[in-house]
């Protein structure tokens, strides 16, 4: 009889405790803020897209600008899982090689743009944080180009307004989650009046029309304006030949970026990389065809100069994947590496670094601290020697 007593009150107790987390479960699924703060916001972002069809109120709630901006508050720095390599093509709809660094991306959010519907296409100008500028393809008519900020995690799409003026020399998108949800696009054109002097004009996602900031200026005519890079609160551009600068976005000023000093008996920058990770601005430069050598350099957080990060011996790249060196001729010419780099990755943690390379065939990665590689994926993408096309895909539910 004790024992069947026994029996009966924990029996009693288990039914009580299972009461009481039905009652929290249904209280937390009645509340929106309760939800979204003990639910939701602690969720994958791939999750969140697949539940936004459980219904109407789940919708709702991931789809609200304040969760969003929640969201992108609980990891404001998130890496790169994946990168998109443009293929050249002088077709329509051009395609894009989609280039898994995360185990968990496997399938691939687009091979190509259809966002909007364009005779030519759509291709991707620059990839900032989760958000894509891009712009349709016109052949022979940059006049009548048009400009897109495009979330390929959301699929949501802005066209930004029209530009008038000036030859547009190139377009660059602005936009840091972790300081604000607003993105900027900083715009540099050439002058009607003068031939060597650009203006500067700024979109905002907040205010909308673009307006001009500052009067001409005069700018190096070798100056990739096209290939800005955002970090730290400014647009920086290289230059080969002549000064390199960066635009502060917060001072709307234009000021000389320190480079590297160029080696005995050149005069013009070999840039093989020029990019942004987790909050690092990186460049490599090679100015030898023949060797295997390279060096990261990164940039100190106030510009005050560059600094060598990383070195990298392809030597033991090339005995397991002997097409990454092309031999001439004779037999006891030099070789020549054949390789672009796509991407320096920056890990949380510093020996989780590595690096992305295009070789004749394969996509590979190489591990700066253990200085191990591994293949990612095969290839028949063309390879490049210029600075690649390829960009950063970063899941985000930030709205454009």
């Amino acid at each position: 009889m004790q024992s069947t007593s026994k029996r009966l009150r924990i029996r009693m107790r288990s039914l009580e405790q299972s009461s009481t987390q039905e009652s929290s479960a249904h209280i937390i699924a009645s509340s929106s803020d309760l939800l979204s703060e003990f639910l939701l916001l602690r969720l994958p972002i791939k999750s969140l897209l697949k539940f936004k069809s459980v219904s109407k109120r789940w919708l709702s709630l991931i789809t609200d600008p304040h969760f969003s901006r929640r969201k992108n508050h609980m990891n404001p720095t998130p890496a790169a899982s994946a990168l998109f390599l443009s293929r050249p093509s002088p077709l329509a709809n051009p395609l894009f090689t989609f280039i898994p660094l995360d185990p968990s991306q496997t399938t691939p959010p687009f091979t190509s743009l259809t966002f909007t519907d364009h005779p030519r296409g759509i291709e991707i100008l620059q990839s900032c944080n989760g958000l894509f500028c891009c712009s349709s393809i016109e052949y022979n008519d940059s006049y009548n180009l048009k400009y897109y900020i495009y979330n390929p995690t959301t699929k949501h799409f802005t066209t930004l307004p029209p530009l008038s003026g000036g030859v547009v020399l190139g377009i660059n998108l602005a936009f840091d989650p972790s300081e604000s949800h607003v993105y900027k696009v900083v715009c540099v054109q050439s002058c009607e009046s003068s031939y060597d002097h650009v203006l500067i004009h700024i979109y905002s996602s907040e205010t909308g029309p673009w307006r001009a900031s500052g009067g001409p200026f005069s700018a190096p005519a070798s100056m990739d304006f096209s290939g800005g890079v955002f970090w730290n609160g400014a647009i920086h551009w290289v230059s080969p030949r002549e000064a390199s600068l960066y635009f502060d976005l917060r001072e709307e000023t234009v000021r000389e970026m320190l480079m590297p000093s160029l080696p005995d008996g050149f005069d013009e920058r070999v840039i093989r990389y020029f990019g942004e990770s987790l909050g690092h601005l990186h460049l490599v430069e090679i100015y030898e065809d023949f060797t295997s050598q390279l060096k990261v350099y990164e940039m100190e957080r106030d510009r005050s100069g560059w600094f060598l990060k990383f070195r990298v011996d392809l030597n033991g790249v090339a005995v397991v994947f002997p097409d990454l060196i092309e031999g001439y001729l004779e037999e006891n010419d030099y070789y020549h590496y054949s390789f672009s780099i796509l991407c320096v990755v920056r890990g949380e943690r510093e020996e989780d670094s590595f690096l992305v390379l295009h070789i004749p065939g394969k996509i590979i990665g190489y591990n700066f601290n253990s200085k191990s590689y591994q293949e990612i994926l095969d290839t028949d993408c063309p390879l490049t020697f210029d600075r690649s096309y390829a960009f950063q895909y970063i899941e985000s539910l930030s709205l454009v």
